[in-house]
């Protein structure tokens, strides 16, 4: 089952930049700097929780400037309904589509956006 994460961060003073770069490691989906009580927000998109453990490890777990972190986890659950198919002569072949709650750019076939986390009928 999909597992999609939300990592609060706080880190020693002036580093949170470092943390911020992991967003090129795969299956981090957003890293940001942010103001508060975190220094940083990291996003993170996993088949399932191993594989959210591993990147769990790799960006936060081992970085030595890591003081304090909060997960919270969004799993969404399958969905029971069954699909609604569009008729045949309005068919068109689609790639990818803007996410309509955060406009973020989502692969076709996605039950959930990988950004905000929005569940797709």
């Amino acid at each position: 089952m999909p597992v999609l994460g939300y990592v609060l961060i706080q880190t020693a003073p002036g580093t949170s930049a470092e943390l911020v770069r992991s967003r090129r490691i795969r299956g981090v989906k957003m890293a940001n700097s942010v103001f508060g009580r975190f220094d940083a927000v990291i996003v993170i998109s996993a088949k399932d929780m191993d594989e959210f453990n591993k990147i769990m490890y790799e960006v936060v777990e081992r970085h030595p400037n890591v003081v304090h972190t909060e997960t919270l986890l969004a799993i969404p659950y399958p969905d029971t309904r069954e699909p609604v198919r569009p008729p045949p002569e309005t068919t068109s072949t689609v790639v990818s589509f803007h996410c309509p709650s955060c406009h973020s750019l989502v692969e076709r076939g996605s039950a959930f956006c990988n950004f905000c986390g929005l569940r797709f009928q």
